[in-house]
């Protein structure tokens, strides 16, 4: 059966070093979680998916009991408490932005993981996906461990984001963006779920619209000493459960719609672009986009980076797959897409080892066999060059190590043509090349009809700053979810990556002692630190002043606040407030117990939740 096992005062962090904030005089950010869990699910890996769920609901019940005792024992103690704590959950830890770490309780979920597929008699007879296509998953599994099972039955995930590592919950709860153009993101492959919503209460949750669950399934879910589960059929509701920010219970399961495994080809290219190419991507017209890359046809999924500092200049970075038709040659290894976050942390890496072995000056460039294009003007191009091995910002590593095809090179995705990929072998399984806390991230959506007005703007305004990051737009139709952030029917979403203040200050205090100019070098990477944040900053400032509507990745950087959020989502003063009918769900799906203890201090600061000030009586009264 599952377990959860418990340690005491447990350091913790997230990847990305973002929380904790760093406190003054240290380096490293730390929390000390007081009772931190992990929950271990191996052995359910023979059950059917419902039967899982059963198995894990009964240990995170147990969880939710013993958050309540913990409560109510230092309420008897007399400590000081502002209100209940949170009982904070965690998947992989990737969010940038505190809807993780809670210092009292906290619930380790990547281990909560498994799937199997849906039995034809455990699905509805009105259920528009066909039961051969829908997987029952729990909430803590990643999408490297769904796509590589589901792949044994010639399935896959339709979209996925540039990397495997999401855990579901996680993923599709902060309405990551996917990576197929035409579709929505991780939410929408979401078709119900099963909630852990207090210390006995469990949901199941689907559409009405597209019910999942037979009644016979529904009966599986039933955990014995009387405790059914209770089934909400709405669509409304539902909507509003997907982009659930960590407030509304524990998933521990969902329904996933699957998709036929197929190959793609993988176009590549370096072609700079003009106000046109905007244009056409405003318009939706990807297959011009695709002929001016030299290739006929519709791709299935297109990224662009630019220069921030030379949008139409001499170089662009385009990425796109292609569905290969017919009989086509499949790679038997992965493509080793290296993404603009992982090329922005492998720099941080260099950036490191270079600091480590010493700059040598900074008014004289290490020299290389080639010539080294013009640096950006400003003070941190010479240290920039040197510390990048003679490459003047981000966008040229990038560009240099991503291994784009020049020009208009053959391509042909299929038989005869270019080797072919799954998804599982485009997709790389942890964000950033692993390497933790290097990246800065901020992601803006727009509606993509303004793409070709927001691009200039947004270059104009950080023309000033270093060439620590670059511009990487997706794209993202009709997504799921109340509160999914791309809220427009067609988004192209505008993507920061860059140097973050933590590698900068870290390479700062680490640099050796004899480094020349070693005061010099520290300003600057001082002034690296500051780069992104203010670059966020300019960003909306130009969006808003161009009365561009957009809105911010719930998970990532930019200091997104709750003016911004009433002013996308509505002031839940206010009746058509999508705010207002988030709280209203979750309120009606929660326990009094789980309304006081599933929140956390992101949601708060977005003024999603009002911290909760009381708890309910503990223990409960008995049931009559």
């Amino acid at each position: 059966m599952p377990s959860i096992s418990y340690d005491a005062f447990v350091p913790w962090t997230n990847y990305h070093l973002t929380i904790p904030p760093i406190a003054p005089n240290t380096v490293f950010p730390a929390l000390r979680v007081e009772d931190l869990g992990r929950i271990y699910a191996a052995d359910t890996a023979g059950m059917s998916g419902l039967k899982r769920f059963v198995a894990t609901a009964v240990r995170l019940h147990e969880h939710i009991t013993r958050v309540a005792a913990m409560q109510a024992d230092k309420q008897a103690k007399g400590a000081p408490l502002e209100g209940p704590f949170a009982a904070g959950l965690v998947g992989r830890g990737w969010s940038f932005a505190p809807l993780i770490g809670a210092p009292v309780s906290q619930l380790m979920c990547d281990g909560l993981a498994g799937f199997s597929m849906a039995n034809a008699r455990d699905i509805h007879a009105r259920c528009p996906t066909r039961a051969d296509h829908i997987a029952f998953a729990s909430g803590g599994t990643r999408l490297r461990e769904l796509v590589r099972w589901a792949e044994g039955f010639g399935l896959t995930v339709t979209t996925s984001g540039t990397h495997l590592g999401p855990t579901l919950a996680g993923g599709f709860g902060t309405a990551s963006h996917g990576s197929s153009l035409g579709y929505g993101g991780l939410q929408n492959m979401v078709l119900g779920m099963h909630l852990i919503c207090g210390a006995s209460e469990h949901v199941w949750i689907e559409r009405r619209s597209h019910p999942v669950l037979s009644d016979s399934a529904i009966k599986q879910l039933d955990i014995g000493s009387g405790n059914p589960v209770r089934v909400v059929r709405d669509d409304a509701m539902f909507e509003d459960a997907l982009v659930h920010l960590g407030g509304m219970g524990i998933v521990n399961g969902v329904a996933i719609e699957l998709t036929d495994n197929r190959a793609y080809g993988l176009l590549k290219r370096n072609v700079p672009i003009t106000a046109d190419w905007l244009a056409e991507m405003s318009c939706g017209q990807f297959g011009k986009i695709t002929k001016r890359l030299g290739y006929s046809g519709s791709p299935a999924f297109y990224e662009l980076t630019i220069d921030p500092h030379a949008p139409f200049g001499t170089s662009a970075l385009h990425t796109m797959y292609f569905a290969a038709n017919g009989k086509t040659t499949v790679s038997s290894t992965h493509a080793g897409l290296m993404r603009p976050g992982d090329a922005v942390c492998a720099m941080g890496s260099a950036m490191a080892e270079r600091c480590s072995t010493n700059v040598e000056t900074v008014a004289k460039p290490k020299k290389s066999g080639k010539t080294a294009a013009a640096p950006p003007p400003d003070p941190t191009a010479a240290v920039l060059r040197q510390l990048l091995d003679n490459n003047n910002s981000a966008y040229d590593y990038y560009r240099n190590k991503g291994q784009f095809d020049p020009g208009l090179m053959p391509f042909k995705p299929g038989p005869g043509g270019a080797t072919s990929y799954i998804w599982s072998q485009l997709h790389g399984d942890d964000i950033t090349g692993g390497i933790p806390g290097a990246l800065y991230n901020a992601s803006f959506s727009v509606p993509r009809s303004d793409l070709h007005k927001a691009i200039p703007l947004i270059c104009t305004a950080v023309k000033g700053l270093p060439g620590s990051f670059v511009f990487t737009v997706r794209f993202v139709s009709n997504p799921s979810g109340s509160l999914a952030f791309t809220r427009f029917e067609e988004n192209a979403v505008i993507e920061i990556d860059g140097l973050s203040p933590f590698i900068c200050n870290l390479q700062a205090t680490q640099l050796p002692p004899q480094t020349p100019q070693i005061d010099k070098i520290r300003q600057i990477l001082g002034l690296l630190a500051q780069t992104l944040p203010a670059g966020a900053a300019l960003v909306r400032r130009t969006l808003d002043s161009a009365h561009i509507p957009y809105s911010m990745h719930w998970a990532k950087l930019g200091d997104l606040d709750k003016p911004k959020v009433y002013a996308d989502f509505g002031n839940p003063n206010e009746s058509d407030s999508m705010i207002r009918r988030w709280r209203q769900t979750r309120h009606a799906l929660l326990s009094p117990l789980g309304r006081a203890i599933f929140w956390n201090e992101a949601l708060v600061r977005y003024g999603l939740l009002d911290r909760p000030t009381a708890l309910p009586p503990y223990p409960p009264a008995a049931k009559s």
